[in-house]
């Protein structure tokens, strides 16, 4: 099954986005780039990565948010400022987003802005936040900033966090089965 690569806020580390995407370019089925690079749309580090715009981007080329949907799962990406997701209820925000996905009928959500790493199941969708790789906050922040990797399998959904070392983040492991999701 499908692999998913997600990754938010490197806030113009590029090199720190370039590793990861070396290291993980040829074990992954599809790459998501929720927004705050502080990098030009057309650069190359982009290339054939789903990109979003973030609130600290100024390039009017990204997209504000998109749907696509990769091995039977269909996926709303944004960065989440657009649609309140730092106005904080417990970890995030995910009403407004929670609307967006329904129009787009998406499984899982992926989104960034707040910097703090996780999942939830919300309204029967699964929520991600790979966290900030440069800089991270919340709960997680000590762990000095990290990304996730979905894992898409016929009766579950994977998400395993790494490092910047590329090191597992157990604790940030979620299992959510795909019979809990729209």
């Amino acid at each position: 099954m499908g692999k998913i690569l997600i990754v938010s806020d490197v806030h113009g580390d590029r090199s720190i986005l370039v590793d990861i995407l070396n290291h993980w370019r040829n074990q992954v089925d599809a790459i998501f780039y929720n927004g705050d690079s502080e990098l030009a749309a057309d650069d190359s580090v982009f290339d054939g990565v789903s990109t979003v715009i973030g609130n600290r981007d100024s390039d009017v080329n990204f997209v504000e948010a998109r749907s696509t949907t990769v091995d039977g799962v269909t996926f709303f990406q944004t960065h989440g400022h657009l649609y309140n997701a730092g106005d904080f209820i417990g970890w995030a925000n995910l009403t407004d987003m929670d609307q967006a996905a329904n129009e787009a009928q998406a499984q899982v959500v992926l989104f960034g802005h707040t910097h703090q790493a996780g999942t939830q199941v919300y309204d029967h969708k699964l929520f991600i936040n790979p966290g900030s790789t440069t800089l991270p906050m919340g709960e997680y922040a000590s762990f000095g900033g990290s990304y996730a990797v979905l894992s898409i399998e016929p009766q579950q959904l994977i998400v395993d966090f790494y490092n910047r070392q590329h090191q597992e983040l157990p604790v940030l492991k979620a299992v959510v089965n795909r019979n809990q999701l729209k």
